[in-house]
This record gives C-alpha cells, structure tokens and sequence, in this order.
C-alpha cells in the first residue's frame, strides 16, 4: 500500500510541475513573440531552382480539383515546375484527379499522375514513390485542402539561400475557421502552435518541425535524413528531426499563409489528434538514443523531447480526472493534501497562460481578438481528448506503425451533394468517454450537496470535456453523402 501511496503522489507532484512548465513555456513564447521584429525578407536568387510539386491525395473527391489546380496556377517558370499527383485513392477521386491532370498536361503543364498498385507506408510511402520520378532540386508539399496562392514559391524559395537550410514551412490560415464551435476553437489552437510557439522557437534557433503540407523541402536534405519514415505516422515530424540531427534546419515563415481546412467534426478532429499523439510518441520510441547521442546544443535536445514527449502529460491529466472524485468525496487515501486554494490557484495559472498565449497569436494573426474568451474551451478538449491522447501514447510508445486515418476534407458547399459520404471512426472509447461524462455528472452533484462548490465546478467542467468529445464523436455525420 506505502508503494502504491508513494507512486500515485509522485504522479501527482509530476502533473502539477508539468504544467508549470507549460505555463512557462506559454509565457515566454509569447513574450518572444511580441518582443521580436519582423526579419528582412530574403532576396531573389539569380537563377531560379527546378521545382517539384507533390501533391498527396487519398479519397479527396471534393477537394482534388481545387489542389490541383491551385499548383499549376503557381506562378514559376514552366520549364523549372514539376507537378506530381500522389493518387493512393480507392474511391472516384481517381477519375477526378487523372481527368484534370491529363487536361492539363495537354495545355503544356509538366504534371503526372501516379497512382501505386500497392499503396504501403500511408503519405511517406506515397512521397518516396514521388521522389523516383521527381526532377526538382527543391519539393514543395500540399495537401489536398490546402489552396496556395500563386506567389507561394516566389516567396518561400529565396529561403534556401543558406545551404543549411533543409526545409521552409509557411504558416497556415483556415478556409473553414467560422464553420462551428470546434473550427474555432481549433483555428485557436493552430495559430498558437505556427504564430507564437514555432516563431519562438525559430527565434531561439531550436528545432522545429515541418508540418505536413504548406512548405518546401531541399531534396538533398530529404536523402540525406534517410527519407521519409514510412514506420512513424508522425512523417513530417519525424523527417525534421532526422535532418536537424544531420546539420539541416527548417526555416519559420510567420507572415505568409497559404488556407487549410481544419476538421468539421468531432469524430474526425478526434481521429487526427490520435494520429498525432501516436505519431509523436512513435517518434519517443525511435529517436530517442539517437537525440541522446548527438553533438547537439542540449536545449536542442530538451526541446526535441519536449516535442515528442507532449502528449505524456496525457495520461496524468487523465489520472487527475479519474481519481479526484474519490480523494474529495470518497476518503481515497493520499500522502499531501494541497488544499483547495493551490489546486485552483494551479488552474488559475494555466488558463491565465492559455490566454496570454493565445490572445497573442490571435492578434498576430489577424483574427479577431475576443476570440481569446474560447481559450478555456482549448482546456475543455484536452481534458475530454485524455483518454484518447492516453491510449494512442502509449501504443506509440510500444508500437510501430498504425493505422493512417486520414481527415475527411469538406470542400465547397456546392458540390458536397455530388459524391460519397466521408466518415471519421467511431470506436468504443468514445461511450467510455460519454460514461465518464456522465459519471462526473453525479461526482458534481454530489459535491454540491455537501457544499465542495469548488469540486462541484471542476467535476462539472470535466463532464462537459469529456461529453463535448464523446458525444460529438457519436453523432458526427461526416462529409457529403451518397450518390443515388
């Protein structure tokens, strides 16, 4: 019993000095932020490099034609652009992006359309297949949401102009922000990630990470990190670190954005925040010796394993959330009683920290400022997202590879009618997430009737997380629906 004691209160003092590292982490990011200037923009090179376009794309029939056509819109020397349709589809995505792309090839654009007979390793495997045939000195990445404007390559490739520059990522607008509650919110969340913390951390010449679309690799920095590990479904994460380790950095551009959807449901929003916390624990597993082992700055070091290891704070979140009701109404033994006033004054710092970091990449952005009054709703999904964080981190941590559930990708309103429905998963884990809510219902109101009005609260604002997460994921309705 002493050991189980001993354990569960170490869990607990671990939880509380996780989060005021993150709450410092926040504070100084947005600090950086709005301390440093704009730097200068680079210059034109006198020759412009051989491009090529990869443009990967698995049953994305509403949005194929927009990418598509978006990256021969690009406006680049035509005998210096390549264009590649990384087509993994099984549905009639195919005929929509082979029917555009041989018109377009017929108008004199250098594109091609490659479709794998066995499509292994998801994206990666999709983008090592491309670079057989690729002939550009630099790649550009576009996901199929994604819509780049035409100077996207005039402005980003003049980065290159150091050789150790290995990638540039641009940051991402949302086409899609005011759909919903949850766009928003997560519009919140994304800005944080590329306006302020990747910003700062560029700033401080830390490495950071490419992130999936929306940017440029040196192809050279691609075969001399080994390529695209077709193992980690965090790939472009995982490739970024394996350049750094190798002398190669990723340039930050914060003040140019190419528009993204971000997911319209519950249900897919989940799915990808799975594949995300599986990919960086994955990359826990696979890089950590190696990151140990290299002549790197160690704040290199303790920021790369901050990065991988983010989603370990998951499940002591969750252990928070599962054993508090006991401590506070069941006589559940503990060895420190921290008292009511330092668990609140804990939250209180934690939210006055999201605020700080989100009111400054909301005003960064461009978006508008009282959106920072969501910021708690940035608190509410990781709470109800824990147990999910929590499994797919630690079959990361033990596991290779996975399953790469890709987003569903809405596209124009008009022609949502005309194809197939895309649905997210639905697995059991999300009743688990409904019975928690409704188990932290009654754990609130039992605490409000012995008057723990602060419990009562916090057992009522875990309900909402975790019912906002279960209960949005089972009535989630997808994208389009069925031709008849």
């Amino acid at each position: 019993m002493t050991v189980l004691l001993v354990t569960f209160e170490a869990l607990r003092l671990l939880l509380r000095g996780m989060l005021v590292v993150l709450v410092l982490h926040f504070l100084r990011s947005a600090w950086t932020s709005a301390r440093q200037p704009r730097g200068a923009k680079p210059l034109k090179p006198a020759a412009w490099p051989r491009v090529t376009i990869q443009l990967p794309v698995r049953n994305e029939y509403y949005v194929v034609e927009r990418v598509i056509r978006a990256a021969a819109a690009l406006d680049y020397p035509r005998d210096k652009l390549q264009i590649q349709v990384l087509d993994d589809s099984t549905d009639a995505t195919r005929d929509r992006a082979k029917a555009l792309t041989e018109a377009l090839r017929a108008e004199g654009i250098d594109i091609e359309y490659v479709a794998r007979e066995r499509p292994v390793g998801f994206k990666a495997g999709a983008l090592n297949n491309g670079l057989r045939t690729a002939t550009g000195e630099f790649l550009a990445m576009f996901d199929a949401d994604c819509v780049p404007a035409p100077d996207f390559l005039q402005r980003v490739i003049p980065y290159f102009s150091e050789s150790d520059v290995g990638c540039v990522q641009v940051r991402w607008s949302f086409s899609n922000r005011n759909r919903s509650l949850l766009t928003r919110v997560q519009a919140i969340v994304l800005d944080g990630l590329f306006v302020v913390d990747q910003f700062a951390r560029a700033r401080a010449g830390m490495p950071l990470q490419f992130n999936g679309t929306n940017g440029v690799w040196r192809r050279s920095a691609i075969e001399a990190a080994g390529g695209w590990g077709e193992e980690i479904l965090a790939e472009d994460a995982d490739l970024s670190f394996r350049a750094y380790l190798v002398g190669q950095r990723v340039v930050h551009v914060r003040d140019y954005a190419v528009p993204t959807e971000i997911p319209e449901d519950m249900a897919a929003f989940r799915a990808q925040q799975r594949r995300w916390a599986l990919g960086s624990a994955q990359m826990l597993r696979s890089l950590s010796l190696r990151i140990l082992r290299a002549r790197i700055p160690l704040r290199a070091k303790f920021m790369m394993f901050m990065h991988m290891g983010r989603h370990a704070i998951d499940p002591l979140i969750l252990l928070a959330c599962l054993t508090s009701p006991f401590t506070t109404l069941y006589d559940m033994p503990y060895l420190i009683d921290y008292g009511t006033w330092s668990n609140a004054g804990v939250m209180v710092l934690v939210g006055a920290s999201c605020a700080v970091f989100y009111g400054a990449a909301l005003k960064r952005s461009g978006a508008r400022l009282r959106e920072v009054l969501l910021t708690p709703l940035v608190i509410a999904l990781a709470i109800g997202l824990s147990l999910v964080y929590t499994l797919a981190f630690v079959s990361g941590i033990f596991s290779r590879g996975g399953s790469f559930v890709r987003t569903p990708k809405a596209g124009d309103e008009a022609v949502r009618s005309e194809g197939p429905r895309y649905l997210a998963p639905r697995d059991a884990v999300a009743v688990l997430e409904v019975l928690l809510a409704g188990a932290h219902v009654y754990f609130a109101w039992r605490a409000a009737s012995v008057g723990i009005w602060a419990y009562a609260g916090f057992f009522a604002a875990v309900a909402a997380s975790f019912g906002w997460v279960g209960l949005g994921t089972l009535s989630s309705v997808g994208v389009g629906r069925t031709t008849k």
